[in-house]
């Protein structure tokens, strides 16, 4: 049988034991809680605190969305079941993005936007066409009356790269296969206006910046609609070029 002295003792040892096995364990939940929570605050969806509302908003909206791209700092606002159930009945798009059929160009992505943020349109070498000028005047009605239109080129296109190369065989009349001709026929006129010889990286390019402009010129020329929304200051239309390497979107105009 222990003496008194002895339980005591033996007391003492357990419950220090007891107290150390709880700050050990309290120390390891906090070294977890450290590791984990930058990583939760950067990759968890959050919501817009406002929905931009005017074109000089969301222009900022957008290059903001850009820059968190570059710096792979995403938000991946308006991801979450929330917000698919809540557009579910009733989309808010704040801008039109028309661009490239390219799949290495995403708007939401390179933008860092979430459901039903925005319209976006595509064509090859994000030339026009009636149903596309109609669905872009669609965006700018009621009840959506989008605040911007992005007429969006990027680097290395292969619409103009493959209308360039055509000019190469005959400057007058250059021929791509099928259908892709309507995007040649659109292409040719600025790639001719731009003066460019050959189908390098720089002519290229320097064909996309001025395709980028020479069709948002032609969309407000060319849709009375949308012509009506841009001078009663309702709505703006820029045009932007995205570089596939840097990801980084330069705006030509806005």
């Amino acid at each position: 049988m222990p003496q008194p002295t002895d339980t005591v003792v033996t007391a003492h040892v357990t419950s220090r034991r007891k107290l150390l096995s709880g700050a050990t364990g309290l120390i390891a939940l906090a070294s977890l809680n450290a590791c984990s929570t930058p990583e939760a605050t950067e990759t968890a969806p959050v919501a817009h605190a406002e929905t931009p509302k005017t074109p000089d908003e969301v222009l900022k909206a957008l290059k903001e969305g850009n820059q968190r791209y570059l710096s792979n700092e995403l938000q991946h606002p308006n991801q979450d079941e929330e917000r698919r159930d809540e557009q579910a009945e009733h989309q808010s798009p704040f801008a039109l993005i028309h661009g490239c059929v390219d799949s290495r160009v995403t708007p939401e992505l390179l933008f860092d936007q979430g459901i039903g943020d925005l319209f976006v349109t595509r064509t090859a070498g994000a030339v026009l066409d009636d149903t596309l000028v109609g669905s872009m005047e669609f965006a700018v009605s009621e009840p959506y009356s989008v605040p911007l239109l992005v007429i969006l080129g990027h680097t290395a296109c292969g619409a103009v790269t493959g209308t360039l190369q055509a000019m190469e065989k005959n400057a007058d009349n250059p021929e791509l296969p099928g259908e892709m001709d309507d995007f040649a026929e659109q292409i040719a006129p600025v790639a001719r206006k731009e003066k460019v010889s050959g189908s390098d990286a720089d002519a290229v390019n320097k064909v996309v910046k001025a395709n980028a402009i020479a069709v948002a010129q032609q969309l407000v020329g060319r849709s009375v609609i949308i012509r009506k929304a841009v001078q009663e200051k309702r709505t703006r239309v820029v045009s932007a070029v995205y570089d596939l390497q840097t990801g980084e979107v330069s705006w030509l105009e806005s």
